[in-house]
């Protein structure tokens, strides 16, 4: 064990920091961060109006009339349906403070980009109108690419002083405008000559080609059963050596489990039941009391820890460990670089992910709605309320259950070891013998 957890660190500690530093991970990460609050309203507004319960609905009508929930819903639909519009701007945002460059023409540049590879469509009735297929969930992979690379190629070319420079006296953000104007130029007519082209091919857009090409199949293995597994492996791994790899994981998967979510939560406005089992949600289930569901360790360590040291560890943990937070025990037992702990640590994400897919893809439990929530929600509270059903809170309840039956032998041997440490040793003083 000891071999193993010197070639992960000695492997991974390193991948684990460059991918934490890569600028563009960073850049999507950030970006999503930022939009975060607004998803997570119009989440609530979504609950509010399609809260499974017939008493409740009829309530609500009788007060606020039969439309009520379509009126309620227009703020999260505004949200969710033009989302890759605001990740375009905030992914070459975020990139551009990296570069230390001008941030809102790197937005602006990169919006614009996305709008002008975002095919139209024309009616008699109204004229042009931009689709909302591409606007939403589905439009996110050509937004974070073409982030990414306009804003690539105008830092690129700031850096060669491909501008119009201003006398001086000129305003500030007057000369950061007319800086942006060639590189902006530039990089709006290589935007068109891509919609131009693709416009020849069956594709007919980027948004298609990358969604069949790119997207599609990467989505269907990182929501798959096994992709699951993947992802908690790769999280508690990292941890297993000190790296906080949540953020950093869901930052490169988020995008590939939001379509799923929208999906899920079409089918939740529609009164159908939601199509996929693994979205972010699926996996804020599992984490109850942080990565590797620390919170099944601390009700052991309440219930069954004999040493001094696991007992208070166990006392100050448990109230972070219900809002998800799991700094104190991880560091506090310790579970991190303890071989003993790493076992348990690894394996319980990894049965709680068996045992919830399974349950909810044969219809013992709901699967969730794609209703986002604050990661630091309380479990069962949490399950209930992504899954809009009552058994999402059981299947929690079970998981807790089998998480601490599974942490609970290596618990014993470290507490065992804890208790060795902290009984006094008693030493014999031997009289010689009188004659």
């Amino acid at each position: 064990m000891k071999n193993l957890m010197a070639a992960i660190e000695a492997k991974l500690m390193p991948l684990a920091g460059k991918m934490a530093q890569q600028r563009h991970l960073g850049a999507i990460r950030d970006a999503y961060i930022s939009f975060m609050p607004f998803i997570i309203v119009g989440s609530i507004l979504l609950v509010i109006s399609s809260f499974p319960s017939t008493a409740y609905q009829q309530f609500m009508a009788s007060i606020f009339g039969e439309g009520w929930s379509a009126t309620i819903e227009i703020p999260f639909n505004a949200i969710f349906s033009t989302m890759a519009v605001f990740i375009s701007f905030l992914v070459a945002y975020r990139l551009a403070e990296r570069y230390d460059i001008d941030k809102m023409s790197a937005g602006i540049l990169s919006l614009s980009c996305f709008l002008i590879l975002t095919p139209f469509a024309k009616t008699p009735e109204i004229g042009n109108l931009i689709p909302m297929e591409w606007l939403g969930s589905k439009g996110l992979f050509v937004a974070m690419l073409g982030a990414i690379a306009s804003t690539e190629i105008f830092a690129w070319m700031l850096s060669r002083n491909w501008v119009i420079r201003m006398p001086d006296g000129v305003p500030p953000a007057v000369q950061k405008s007319f800086a942006a104007l060639i590189p902006s130029l530039l990089i709006l007519v290589i935007a068109l000559a891509i919609r131009v082209l693709f416009a020849r091919t069956d594709y007919h857009t980027i948004h298609q080609f990358v969604y069949e090409v790119l997207a599609t199949p990467i989505r269907h293995f990182g929501t798959s059963y096994v992709g699951a597994l993947f992802t908690c492996f790769s999280i508690t791994s990292l941890w297993s050596v000190g790296i906080n790899s949540g953020s950093m994981v869901n930052g490169i998967l988020r995008p590939f489990w939001m379509e799923n979510q929208m999906e899920n939560l079409t089918a939740t406005q529609a009164g159908l039941l939601p199509p996929h089992v693994v979205t972010e949600q699926f996996y804020d289930m599992i984490w109850m009391g942080g990565a590797g569901a620390t919170l099944s360790l601390v009700i052991a360590m309440l219930l069954f820890a004999r040493s001094q040291h696991i007992k208070n560890v166990s006392r100050l943990a448990a109230g972070s460990s219900i809002f998800n937070i799991n700094e104190p025990v991880l560091f506090g037992l310790p579970v991190i670089m303890n071989p003993i702990m790493l076992i348990p640590f690894n394996l319980v994400p990894l049965v709680l992910v068996t045992v919830q897919y399974i349950t909810m893809s044969i219809g013992w439990v709901a699967t969730t709605t794609g209703v986002y929530i604050p990661w630091t929600l309380p479990p069962v509270l949490s399950g209930f309320i992504v899954t809009g059903h009552l058994s999402g809170a059981v299947i929690q309840l079970i998981n807790l259950l089998i998480g601490a039956i599974i942490y609970l032998p290596f618990l014993k041997v470290v507490d065992k070891q804890y208790r060795a440490n902290e009984t006094p040793e008693i030493s014999v003083t031997t009289k010689p013998a009188t004659e």
